[in-house]
């Protein structure tokens, strides 16, 4: 359902009073910094009801959180953790993807050696220690397979510098487009919008084109989906005027100083914090990894199929 047709909700382009009301609200009750967006869990099997709802208030005004869970060094351990924890908050469903380990969660880090997970994983850029541009998740997914939750869990940072992320809340980009021309949203909400060309150059990947909106809205909540990429190649963009604006558009929301400055989140996770999100938008900056094993960044990445539960508009 794209957000200008039909919804009835604060995200429908005819609901003015609706929007209005949402979009107070929102700005109202926004984090103000990174550190606002931390909760500690003590006991990672085991989260209290406080410490849950804190969770989600937070998502619920973000559409993120950060958790800080005690440290476990063993990757698999840590898997154990971000299981439990997504369980928690009614993430079941995770979508493998053709480079993820058999549990479906997706080791991040340098990778090295000539098996066949390790030698495939060395074309892609979460898998160097390159910098990686703004995106949501799995925007190159066909939308049965929408990934509408993540878990992105800290098991060591790079040992010398780098791998900051920067966290993006996909309602304020829509906030601010529509504050700023709701034309630019509408255009972004047509089902011809963004396509991704299809990957014919790993066999493992395979994929046609996937050609789809940037907003769109789950059927169910009413909340807002949203598919993004900063990539300037491998993308086709519709070319009517409404289009190409909102997608300039875009691109100045995310430029450093630019419109969507003062709600971007800037944090660099220590072991054991997590961030679990809505799938915002997000980047990665390089990173330099220390001269041993144990130095070595060692991300997991849990990708869900289901939204957090319990953290629809607060509207």
């Amino acid at each position: 359902m794209a957000p200008g047709g039909g919804a009835k909700g604060p995200f429908s382009l005819d609901n003015e009073e609706a929007y209005a009301r949402w979009r107070d609200v929102k700005l109202a009750g926004f984090p103000k910094t990174a550190a606002d967006l931390v909760v500690e869990v003590k006991d990672s099997s085991a989260p209290s009801a406080f410490e849950l709802d804190a969770i989600r208030d937070r998502v619920r005004r973000c559409n993120m959180a950060v958790y800080a869970v005690p440290v476990l060094a063993d990757v698999e351990d840590s898997k154990d953790q971000v299981c439990a924890l997504g369980r928690c908050f009614g993430l079941h469903h995770l979508d493998k993807n053709p480079y993820a380990d058999e549990d479906a969660i997706t080791p991040l880090h340098v990778a090295a050696g000539a098996q066949r997970l390790e030698a495939g994983r060395k074309m892609y850029i979460p898998y160097t220690s390159r910098p990686i541009n703004w995106h949501t998740d799995g925007y190159y997914n066909t939308p049965a397979r929408r990934i509408r939750a993540m878990i992105l869990h800290c098991v060591r940072p790079a040992g010398t510098a780098g791998g900051q992320n920067a966290l993006f809340d996909p309602e304020m980009v829509y906030l601010l487009m529509r504050e700023r021309d709701p034309e630019m949203v509408a255009a972004l909400c047509a089902d011809e919008a963004m396509t991704i060309p299809g990957n014919d150059v790993d066999t493992d990947v395979n994929r046609g084109d996937v050609t789809g909106p940037v907003f769109s809205l789950n059927r169910k909540d009413g909340s807002l989906y949203m598919r993004y990429t900063a990539r300037k190649r491998n993308i086709v963009w519709a070319k009517d005027a409404a289009s190409q604006k909102a997608v300039a558009f875009m691109e100045e929301i995310l430029t450093d100083g630019g419109p969507g400055e003062p709600y971007i989140f800037r944090h660099t996770m220590k072991p054991g914090e997590g961030l679990i999100c809505n799938n915002v938008l997000h980047t990665r900056t390089g990173f330099e990894d220390g001269a041993q094993d144990d130095l070595n960044r060692m991300m997991l990445r849990a990708r869900y199929i289901e939204r957090i539960e319990g953290t629809a508009s607060l509207i």
